[in-house]
């Protein structure tokens, strides 16, 4: 396999294994669910009491408790498959060896867009990842095991030396025709 081009090593606060198994404890167990769920219910049961409500102090913590709770429950909903299609990658997946070039883009710090391509025969998978669990990748370009499951259009999960990442929706396929 090719070398890291980088000379900075990705920092890693989880080992790999600690990290799957953060992976399958929120996306196999219930968890994240039930916090989501209880989220929506307090959002609710807050606008509710603020539709209710003529106290112009307490209608402010209501519509602030209410915003928070949905957009917790809303964030947990957005990200929950793809953890759990992650989390069945780590006992179910077929895994190809790759190599992922990996590109980290701080230039906003509160947003940090991570993307890579990683070929398999004559496709090129041009993936985004959501931000990874217990570890800071470089960019680079890293050997990589890209885990498939068969009834999944991308790749469910990428396995690196140092970490995991988790490819989002976004992630597509070209065929690489000058093979």
């Amino acid at each position: 396999m090719s070398q890291s081009k980088s000379t900075k090593m990705p920092s890693a606060d989880l080992s790999l294994d600690q990290q799957i198994a953060y992976l399958r404890k929120f996306g196999e167990d219930w968890p994240l669910r039930i916090v989501a769920v209880v989220s929506a219910l307090i959002a609710t049961a807050c606008a509710y009491a603020f539709s209710q409500s003529e106290h112009v102090q307490l209608n402010v913590l209501l519509l602030f408790v209410a915003g928070i709770s949905g957009l917790l429950a809303v964030a947990i909903s957005i990200q929950l498959p793809e953890w759990q299609r992650a989390a069945r990658a780590t006992r179910v997946g077929r895994r190809v060896q790759s190599s992922l070039k990996l590109i980290v883009d701080r230039s906003d710090s509160d947003n940090v867009v991570i993307s890579g391509e990683a070929n398999e025969g004559r496709v090129v998978w041009h993936l985004q990842f959501s931000n990874p669990i217990g570890w800071a990748p470089e960019s680079g370009e890293w050997p990589c095991k890209m885990v498939m499951l068969s009834d999944e259009p991308v790749p469910a999960l990428i396995e690196l030396e140092h970490g995991l990442l988790i490819p989002t929706r976004r992630s597509r396929r070209t065929e690489n025709l000058q093979k």
